[in-house]
C-alpha cells in the first residue's frame, strides 16, 4: 500500500473512531433529556447488525490481514462499545422505553431473518455464510431505521440529536470506504459482499430517517 493509501485509510480510521464516539456522546447525552420520536429496538438490533459485521470482519482478516483489517475490526468493536453505551442511556431515561413501535420492529426484523435463513437453506447455505449474514445484517439496521423514521414522523424528532444525524452519514461512508480499500486489497470475496450489502443498506435507512427528520 502507497503512503498515500495509507493516510487515507488511516484518516477513514479517525473518522470512524472520533466519529463514532460523537454519535453516540451526542445521542445519549440527548436522550438523558428526552427520547422523543426515538425506538430502543433501534439499538438493539443495531448490536445485533454490529456483531454480525464483526464477525465478517474478523474472518476477512483470517483470511488475508492488513493494516486495512486490523482498522476495520477494531471499529466495529468500538462502535458495539458505544451503542451499547445508548441502550443503558436510552433505558435510564425512560423505563418504559420499549413500546408498541419496538415490537413491530422486532416482528418485522424477525420475519425478514427468517425469509433470510429459509432462501439460504433452499440454496444450501447456512448462517455461517457471509452473504446470509450481509442480508441479515440489512434487516437488523434497515428495518429499525424505516420504523424509526416513521416514529419522528408520528411524534417529532427532537430525541434525535443534530450530531447524531451528520456524523451517521460521515461514519457510514467512511465504513463504505474502508471496505472499498479491502476490496481494491483483496478482491471480492463472500466476507466482503455480505459486509456491503449490510453497510449500503444501512446508508439507505439513514438517508430516509434523515430526510423526515429535517422535514418534522
Amino acid at each position: 500500500m502507497s503512503s498515500l493509501k495509507k493516510r487515507v485509510v488511516d484518516l477513514f480510521f479517525g473518522v470512524q473512531i472520533v466519529g463514532g464516539t460523537i454519535f453516540c456522546a451526542g445521542q445519549g447525552y440527548r436522550m438523558l433529556t428526552t427520547t422523543q420520536g426515538i425506538n430502543a429496538s433501534w439499538f438493539v438490533m443495531w448490536e445485533v447488525f454490529l456483531v454480525l459485521n464483526l464477525v465478517m470482519a474478523i474472518r476477512a482478516h483470517q483470511n488475508q490481514p492488513s493494516r486495512v483489517t486490523v482498522q476495520t475490526v477494531f471499529t466495529y468493536s468500538w462502535w458495539l462499545v458505544l451503542v451499547s453505551g445508548n441502550i443503558v442511556a436510552i433505558f435510564w431515561q425512560h423505563r418504559g422505553a420499549w413500546d408498541h413501535m419496538d415490537t413491530v420492529t422486532a416482528l418485522l426484523v424477525g420475519v425478514g431473518g427468517i425469509v433470510t435463513v429459509a432462501a439460504a437453506q433452499r440454496k444450501g447455505l447456512g448462517l455461517s455464510d457471509p452473504v446470509v449474514r450481509g442480508y441479515l445484517g440489512f434487516f437488523f439496521k434497515s428495518v429499525p431505521q424505516l420504523t424509526l423514521a416513521y416514529k419522528i414522523y408520528e411524534q417529532g424528532g427532537a430525541g434525535l440529536a443534530t450530531l447524531t444525524v451528520v456524523t451517521g452519514h460521515l461514519t457510514v461512508l467512511t465504513r463504505i470506504g474502508q471496505l472499498g480499500f479491502s476490496i481494491r486489497e483483496a478482491g471480492w470475496d463472500r466476507n466482503r459482499i455480505g459486509a456491503a450489502i449490510g453497510e449500503v443498506g444501512n446508508e439507505g435507512g439513514w438517508i430516509i430517517v434523515t430526510l423526515i427528520w429535517l422535514l418534522c
